[in-house]
């Protein structure tokens, strides 16, 4: 695994949340932060989406619509794909984790359709963790906090390593748009002047099919209010605080518990 000190860029105009891992000493002013936002016009929750630009791309989209990757990923959920601006986009992540030994990622020209779509739709992501068998337990281990295991319904393989969706997904809760997974993607591609991404896009009616409801994210009133935190907030050094961190490791531990019932008992 690796030791880069991982760049930290956290939200700070709208409070900081009880993390243990935020460095003690940080750039950035949370005061100035709250006094900038202060500042800023409230919030227009106009539409994100490109219906002109959406429309051109109906026939690559309906060459992705039907893989079963995603398909598995949106079950449940009412969605549709579209074409959307990363500025009107809002953000319910407070931190983006940057790795400084990664080459900057060679990004697609704003009109190159075909490579945006590769980018916004990619392949499944490969399982990159370590195996261990630690006290009966199967221990994974990955700097990737976006591994979990996944119930399959495959009976040969019940369950599978997954890292976390590989496509652009946005959500429209409550009249506001939201980017849903794919954080760092917008991150690079703002930075780079490029604004508009195709995205799967998730039309969501709870918080819960936001995505919104980890600890560690802004809460529902911070969303819903009249200067929200944006996707494009990232980029300002003035909203920021910016910090070095080790590297976090996610740790799934998995156990087998074997137990018998007479048959027709509840089990």
């Amino acid at each position: 695994m690796s030791r880069t000190l991982m760049q930290v860029r956290e939200l700070a105009a709208w409070g900081l949340d009880e993390d243990e891992y935020r460095a003690a000493a940080y750039s950035g002013d949370v005061d100035a932060a709250r006094a900038a936002l202060a500042r800023r016009a409230p919030f227009d929750a106009a539409s994100a989406l490109d219906p002109e630009k959406t429309d051109a791309l109906q026939t690559s989209f309906a060459q992705q619509e039907t893989r079963s990757d995603l398909l598995a990923e949106v079950a449940g959920l009412t969605w549709s794909l579209g074409v959307v601006d990363l500025r009107q986009l809002l953000a319910f992540q407070r931190r983006i984790t940057l790795d400084p030994a990664l080459a900057e990622p060679k990004l697609p020209a704003a009109d190159d359709w075909a490579a945006l779509i590769d980018l916004c739709f990619a392949r499944p992501k490969e399982v990159h963790c370590d195996v261990q068998h630690e006290d009966g337990a199967l221990v994974l281990r990955s700097e990737n906090p976006n591994m979990q295991v996944r119930i399959t319904g495959d009976v040969a393989s019940p369950v599978a390593v997954h890292t976390g969706s590989p496509f652009f997904e946005v959500a429209e809760y409550r009249g506001r748009w939201f980017l849903r997974d794919g954080y760092h993607r917008a991150y690079s591609c703002l930075r780079a002047g490029v604004f508009h991404l195709p995205a799967v896009i998730v039309h969501a009616k709870t918080l819960e099919e936001l995505g919104a409801v980890r600890p560690w994210f802004f809460a529902e009133d911070t969303l819903l209010s009249a200067r929200p935190p944006r996707v494009l907030d990232f980029l300002d050094d003035a909203l920021v605080l910016r910090y070095p961190r080790r590297p976090l490791v996610k740790t799934i531990r998995i156990t087998i518990e074997e137990t018998y019932t007479l048959e027709g008992e509840a089990r």
